[in-house]
């Protein structure tokens, strides 16, 4: 029998990195994986995601008409190279990780034996503290499961071949980035969405725009329809892309609903020394926020005292164009009561977007008029997905718009961008013609 300061369990973005904060403030830590290090986000979810967004990036045709570009590529060798020479090499890394801060790694399943108690492989191993980790997985209707044709995320990295057509349930940030992958790679795409827009929730200007895009790019996009069966759809592939569900490990006394394990501000669950991180507890099914939880998690099991803050998380869409999204939108701004001036700028007045031939899209700032501090960016654009971290910084610093007005931006950047939406707040963009 093992034993053990910290045990996680679950190797994904939220548990490796907890592992390792732990083991940095001198904890001995088992980490306990299943799959494969890196979890849904390195194997199969974010990382393989982006590099088939660079490669569609690149077989589409050029921007400039002066260039004549002609494409070929072998989607098993696509498939092969981003497995082996991305995913198994940011793998392998994480591995070596692990190893340099002594952390021990066990491959097989955890089961809770008590409090303090895990088995693995008929092993057992004890400890002080425990950390679920164990992530999420794609959910699928009852009513879609009978049907052949139905992918989820998971099972594209197993296609033998692309299909020709394919019909996406669900216009979330999933269902709209794989739209946008697989219509550059020439299968006719068509998306089904139960809401009244593409990426329910976000700035109602961004989704219509995105919809317009799409449509302009021959993705069929069908929103107010809630399907019942797949009766109605003839493409050749389904991919479902509702949402997904937590892996909940059973333990008698954790509190738990649907959405996941129940967790306060310091990650810590319902049980004393037991603290659950990531798509697990259902806050947010974002990489990011599950390191940081999974960091916050180690930091309190080490003698600290640190809180997660929800407030002012960024969110990135790997869509043509990209989409970058962090504060209030102009809806919830108004329906929280609040008094808002904004402030926007469109990509086609921008130098460094004609220059790369992508004028599409805009950048739009939200402030509190009563604060004069910034509350909301939304970026629809090149870039965007890299942009939107300078709004989050400026939200969640509470910077104010007089302050902001006095950074210096690059030319030609499209950050400049920025600079002139936040100038539009006062009306005061060099780059706009007056306002009427």
């Amino acid at each position: 029998m093992g034993k053990y300061d910290v045990i996680v369990i679950g190797g994904g973005p939220a548990g490796y990195p907890c592992a390792i904060r732990c083991s940095q403030y001198g904890k001995k830590v088992l980490l306990i994986e299943e799959l494969a290090l890196g979890g849904v986000c390195l194997n199969r979810g974010c990382i393989p995601t982006k590099a088939l967004y660079s490669i569609s990036e690149e077989i589409s045709n050029s921007k400039y008409n002066s260039i004549e570009k002609k494409v070929n590529y072998d989607w098993n060798k696509i498939l092969n190279e981003v497995l082996n020479d991305v995913v198994l090499r940011l793998r392998t890394g994480i591995n070596m990780l692990l190893k340099s801060y002594k952390v021990d790694l066990i491959k097989g399943k955890a089961i809770f034996k008590d409090l303090r108690t895990v088995e693995v492989n008929g092993n057992f191993y004890t400890t002080e503290y425990i950390v679920i980790a164990t992530g999420s997985s794609c959910y699928i209707p009852e009513c879609f499961k009978n049907d052949k044709r139905i992918i989820i995320s998971d099972h594209l990295w197993e296609l033998q071949k692309l299909p020709e057509s394919i019909a996406i349930i669900g216009g979330g940030f999933i269902g709209c980035e794989f739209a946008s992958i697989l219509n550059k790679f020439g299968v006719k795409v068509k998306i089904y969405e139960m809401m009244d827009s593409l990426l329910p929730g976000k700035d109602k200007e961004i989704t219509e725009l995105l919809k317009k895009s799409f449509e302009k790019r021959g993705i069929e996009v069908n929103l107010n329809i809630k399907l019942e069966s797949c009766e109605m759809i003839e493409a050749e592939k389904i991919f479902v892309s509702v949402g997904r569900i937590p892996n909940i490990l059973k333990l008698e006394g954790l509190e738990y609903d649907k959405k996941g394990i129940k967790t306060d501000e310091r990650l810590k669950t319902n049980i004393e020394k037991i603290y659950a991180v990531g798509d697990v507890n259902g806050k947010y099914q974002l990489a990011y926020v599950a390191t940081k939880e999974g960091e916050i998690a180690a930091e309190n099991i080490c003698g600290k005292d640190e809180i997660i803050d929800y407030d002012s998380i960024p969110e990135v869409i790997f869509t043509d164009p990209e989409i970058g999204v962090c504060g209030l939108t102009e809806q919830t701004a108004k329906e929280k009561g609040i008094e808002i001036e904004i402030g926007k700028f469109p990509y086609s007045a921008l130098g460094r977007a004609y220059a790369d031939k992508k004028t599409e899209g805009f950048f739009k700032v939200i402030a509190d008029k009563k604060t004069e501090k910034i509350i909301g960016m939304h970026i629809i654009g090149k870039g965007a997905t890299e942009l939107i971290s300078f709004g989050t910084l400026a939200i969640k610093l509470g910077i104010k718009i007089k302050e902001i007005e006095k950074i210096l931006y690059c030319h030609p950047t499209f950050a400049e961008g920025i600079m002139e939406a936040i100038n539009d707040l006062n009306k005061k963009s060099i780059h706009l013609p007056p306002k009427k």
